[in-house]
């Protein structure tokens, strides 16, 4: 009887194996199987690529009661090695006058020095052309060399390749001091408060609105440049190392006063910040909920 049994489950599996699945259902196989392996080698390119990229960044930037801060760490990774240069810099609009514009990047090492390569150079062709008018006016070119940028880059790269924070006074030498931030896609948008971007940004949001509070009736921060210096480098110092390895080193920090067209280096006691940093994080590592 059990080998009667076994036959006829051998020739249900043999009339099963002849069965002719639709077209349409063979297709849907053979696309499936074909859209995996594409997946499997996008993933192991996706994986290798990271390993390559710059990513040590740390970004931040705030809109104070009378102008902006932008800090960075220092922290980049080069050939696979780990290096330290300044990743906020600053543009003169003319040679006659202070530099009036501050940025700063964060992505691929590579793709942010051709970057600030052609941004420079596309800024001072369109400055003696005389299409430089307005700091908005030099957000637009900077969306379009981000555009261009994306579109070399983020197939290659499999991610967005760029994310930048432009800086200055409004009317360039006068105005009201303002900060964008500018994506891959080539969209940027005004920052009210303030802006994280890099590697080490997650982290830093999660703490970004307690030492920056926040004025609601007024819509702006509710502090001068000289107190958000040291607070944005305690923001960095933070995030630094014991949270996010890929962040540290030196905190690199300028600013720029409304109507007052000069960039100016931000001073702060690495000793004072660095303490209080250790402190605060000793304080957390003994919470007690008895």
């Amino acid at each position: 009887m059990a080998k009667k049994n076994k036959k006829k489950k051998k020739s249900q599996a043999d009339a099963s194996s002849n069965i002719v699945l639709p077209k349409e259902v063979q297709l849907l196989e053979n696309l499936n199987k074909a859209y995996k392996e594409k997946y499997i080698k996008w993933l192991r390119k996706k994986s290798i690529t990271e390993d390559i990229l710059g990513k040590y960044t740390l970004v931040a930037g705030v809109r104070g009661k009378d102008g902006i801060v932008l800090a960075a760490d220092t922290k980049v990774i080069r050939g696979g090695e780990t290096d330290y240069e300044n990743k906020v810099r600053k543009f003169r609009i003319h040679a006659d006058l202070p530099s009036p514009i501050i940025f700063a990047s964060a992505g691929a090492v590579g793709v942010i020095e051709d970057f600030v390569e052609m941004f420079e150079k596309t800024l001072q062709e369109n400055i003696e052309q005389g299409q430089v008018n307005s700091l908005l006016s030099i957000k637009w070119i900077t969306e379009n060399l981000v555009e261009k940028i994306e579109e070399r880059y983020g197939p290659k790269l499999l991610q967005p390749p760029l994310h930048f924070v432009l800086g200055g006074l409004s009317n360039l030498i006068s105005g009201k001091a303002i900060l964008y931030e500018i994506g891959s896609p080539g969209y940027g948008q005004k920052i009210k408060y303030n802006t994280f971007i890099g590697h080490g940004s997650p982290y830093a949001r999660t703490i970004g609105k307690y030492p920056f509070p926040r004025d609601n009736q007024g819509g702006t921060i509710s502090l001068n440049c000289k107190e958000i210096i040291n607070r944005i480098a305690f923001c960095v110092q933070w995030i630094g190392d014991d949270i996010d390895s890929y962040v540290g080193s030196d905190v690199q920090i300028m600013y720029l006063l409304d109507d007052k067209p000069d960039v100016c280096s931000g001073s702060f006691s690495k000793t004072k910040i660095f303490n209080k940093v250790k402190s605060i994080k000793k304080t957390l590592s003994t919470v007690s909920f008895k």
